[in-house]
């Protein structure tokens, strides 16, 4: 049984919330989920797991970046989400 969301996906959810037309890199999305540390292979496979989840319920979807070859999430459509809805 689920115990609500985890510390990762309510920084993504957050991120989204204060920047709902902007494009982000998973780890762009890392290091908002873990400020001060280095962000290594091991937590873009955490935030990659958290988007998994979290994804459908916002309305993401993967894309490309505004720079060429680069890809990352931004949402579909503008929407505000709050962390106190379940999931």
């Amino acid at each position: 049984m689920s115990r609500g969301l985890g510390k990762v996906q309510c920084a993504i959810i957050a991120a989204f919330n204060d920047h709902p037309n902007r494009h982000f890199k998973i780890a762009e999305l890392a290091s908002l989920a873990y400020p001060g540390v280095a962000i290594e292979d091991k937590h873009c496979q955490s935030v990659r797991r958290a988007m998994i989840k979290v994804a459908p319920e916002l309305g993401l979807t993967k894309c490309r970046a505004s720079r060429s070859g680069e890809r990352g999430w931004r949402l579909s459509h503008p929407l505000i989400f709050h962390m106190n809805e379940k999931v």
